[in-house]
């Protein structure tokens, strides 16, 4: 009898410990491993911008896309809304710039960038290069003016004087109007014609975001130093 009594006490206690095992079990929650999960990367595709005809292309740029994981692998641009067909080259999936041409007609353009980094992981964003004819936007009465100082021809192509990222100087999508040149030894004020054959200067741009603003003589001095004036609206 107390061998029997005995051994239902044994089977007791184990089936208790045996009950508490499980519910010890059930709670029981696995930490999870943070250092295997990646993090997304932020896409971001530069702010607004609007451009005046004859401009037509344009940088599209994504260096202010972060990722904290630093391991940001491929930066791809697409054309997701517009009035014309749009070329976008770019040399390599790692650049954070491609080369949008072709945006002849007036109206929207909407470009979406796609950063993907090695998780795999990926984010979207858009920006939109407005353009414009000035031919049609009314200009402003009051024109207010811009001078670049005693600038200086480069010889390393062909006689041209360069001014790199010239809208930096201007407020946010300026409509440039006029651009003059003043010559050493003189105080006139002569008119830079846009690809004028019968002027003394000619004037072309590209717009690679903040332009390249390039003026062409038919006729120079060497050592002539112009003041070159822009006039624009806001």
């Amino acid at each position: 009898m107390e061998k029997y009594v005995y051994s239902s006490r044994i089977a007791v206690l184990t089936l208790l410990l045996f009950c508490i095992g499980c519910n010890e079990d059930d709670d029981f929650v696995a930490p999870i491993d943070t250092r295997t999960q990646g993090i997304a990367p932020i896409a971001r595709a530069g702010d607004d911008t609007t451009m005046y005809q004859p401009y037509k292309d344009y940088v599209l740029n994504g260096s202010a896309s972060t990722d904290l994981d630093k391991n940001i692998v491929s930066y791809q641009w697409r054309l997701v809304r517009g009035p014309a067909a749009v070329k976008i080259n770019q040399s390599q999936p790692t650049d954070v710039e491609a080369y949008a041409s072709g945006l002849t007609e007036e109206g929207a353009y909407d470009f979406e960038l796609t950063v993907t980094d090695a998780d795999k992981l990926a984010s979207k964003d858009t920006v939109r290069v407005t353009i414009v004819d000035p031919k049609v936007v009314p200009a402003c009465a009051d024109p207010k003016e811009f001078i670049f100082k005693d600038l200086t021809w480069d010889y390393s192509w062909i006689m041209e004087i360069d001014i790199f990222n010239f809208y930096s100087n201007l407020p946010p999508n300026s409509q440039i109007q006029k651009i003059y040149i003043k010559r050493d030894g003189s105080e006139e004020w002569e008119p830079v014609v846009h690809m004028g054959i019968a002027s003394g200067y000619t004037l072309h741009t590209w717009d690679y975001g903040n332009g390249v603003l390039v003026i062409y003589p038919n006729l120079n001095m060497a050592n002539d130093t112009p003041d070159l004036k822009i006039e624009y609206c806001e």
